[in-house]
């Protein structure tokens, strides 16, 4: 293994080219900071996770990406849901949100989409080092921070930084080496999932729908993208998966065989990738803020993704991350004092108050009764606003909003108590379907 030292000195050095790394990156960039990022795989790649969410755009805006997302991608106004036999229909929209300045996202093909934030964070000034797997770093404050990586030859570089950005995804390089890593038991889901053609699309902006079918002990959801080409996934428990015996390719066929919403839409479509598997993948981290380090994106915390928080959380957590350290810097110029862990102690405090607020919505929808709710939401109170406010990334709620979200969540409770709403029929993964 050949070994050479880098001498240049950055101020930010970020693992991972992901959405969160290239936008803490870009932002760096931008205020003037010297930002060196290690990406270990080399753009394009695929990776899950496509359908965004509304309070994205202003963030795309500041990035300055966000003409060549609108002439690249399909736009998203909104949310339908199904029951499992399609007997039950609820479509959201985003403009009927509480805040109405925020009615639609986009539906993005993750290999382009990462792809150009990369390549913008590269043209604001960014150091990308594309196939670098970083082995090792030793981030603190008051010395620095040394990160090792490793090339696609074998080779190891050796580069010095003032601060360290982990940004790795659900790799968690720093959580995973210093066991700061939680799971979380009551999310503990397993996902199919494969790229498919064909799927049928209506015209006018419910094309751009992402499509959620409820069952019983999971969901479908259905994204469609550029390309003809459209997102098909399944979660459920991992127990259910593992304990049938099947391949992952056949568990996702199967279940979209037994339900009749999911085979209505796919009648037609065929399968174009692989089928790709995940599992066990909701956690979160003891503590995001560190000896010169902080934890941003999925390498802090990832939740399940059935209301598509995951890009939206882990990019408004980079630019959190991004603009303190950028205050940080210019506070205290080349003497590092302010870059103790106690100046980010508002970051930790935000990274896990918006954690929680979707953490909350995402626990209740897997306790029995809150599809009854949520496909046959009330119109009083605006509690259907506060809703779909919630799902276009309000992830810091005013208090008129989180009280109707309580209301909301009272309601949950009554029914799941005493019965008081009618019941949605839903069939379970891998089951027949119901009897019509």
């Amino acid at each position: 293994m050949s070994f050479y030292v880098n001498d240049a000195t950055h101020d930010v050095a970020i693992i991972g080219g992901g959405p969160s790394g290239s936008t803490c990156a870009a932002l760096l960039a931008q205020a003037g900071r010297r930002v060196v990022l290690f990406e270990k795989e080399r753009f394009p790649r695929f990776h899950i996770g496509e359908s965004l969410l509304p309070y994205n755009l202003d963030l795309f805006r500041r990035l300055g990406v966000l003409e060549e997302l609108d002439a690249t991608f399909v736009q998203k106004w909104g949310v339908k849901l199904y029951s499992s036999d399609g007997s039950v229909f609820h479509r959201i929209r985003f403009e009927d949100a509480l805040d109405p300045g925020y009615p639609m996202a986009y539906q993005v093909l993750r290999s382009r989409f990462d792809e150009i934030l990369l390549r913008n964070a590269r043209r604001l000034g960014v150091e990308v080092r594309e196939g670098h797997t970083v082995v090792e770093a030793a981030p603190s404050w008051r010395d620095g921070c040394s990160v090792v990586a490793r090339d696609a030859s074998g080779a190891t570089v050796r580069t010095r930084a003032r601060f360290l950005v982990d940004a790795s995804g659900r790799d968690a390089f720093v959580a995973a080496r210093r066991g700061l890593r939680v799971m979380l038991p009551r999310l503990r889901k397993a996902a199919v999932f494969a790229h498919y053609e064909g799927v049928e699309r209506p015209a006018g902006r419910e094309g751009g729908d992402i499509v959620l079918i409820f069952l019983r002990n999971g969901w479908f959801w259905l994204i469609p993208l550029p390309d003809d080409r459209t997102s098909v996934g399944l979660v459920t428990d991992g127990n259910v998966i593992k304990s049938s015996g099947l391949a992952p390719e056949q568990v996702l066929e199967t279940a979209i065989e037994r339900c009749p919403a999911a085979r209505s839409h796919l009648e037609r479509a065929r399968r174009v990738s692989e089928v790709y598997a995940a599992s066990d993948y909701s956690y979160r981290c003891r503590r995001r803020v560190g000896d010169g380090f902080l934890l941003v994106g999925d390498a802090g915390a990832f939740i399940d993704p059935v209301f598509s928080t995951g890009v939206w959380l882990g990019m408004s957590s980079a630019r959190a991350a991004a603009d303190r350290l950028v205050a940080a810097f210019d506070r205290d110029g080349v003497r590092g004092e302010s870059l103790a862990p106690a100046t980010f102690a508002g970051y930790e405090r935000d990274a896990r108050r918006h954690f929680a607020t979707y953490l909350g919505f995402v626990t209740r929808f897997y306790e029995p009764g809150f599809i009854d709710l949520f496909l046959r939401p009330s119109a009083r109170l605006q509690l259907k606003e506060a809703v779909t406010t919630l799902m276009a990334g309000k992830a810091d709620p005013p208090l008129a909003m989180r009280a109707r979200l309580g209301l909301f969540y009272f309601a949950l409770w009554l029914h799941r108590s005493f019965g008081v709403f009618p019941r949605v029929p839903l069939s379970g993964v891998l089951e027949e379907e119901l009897p019509r």
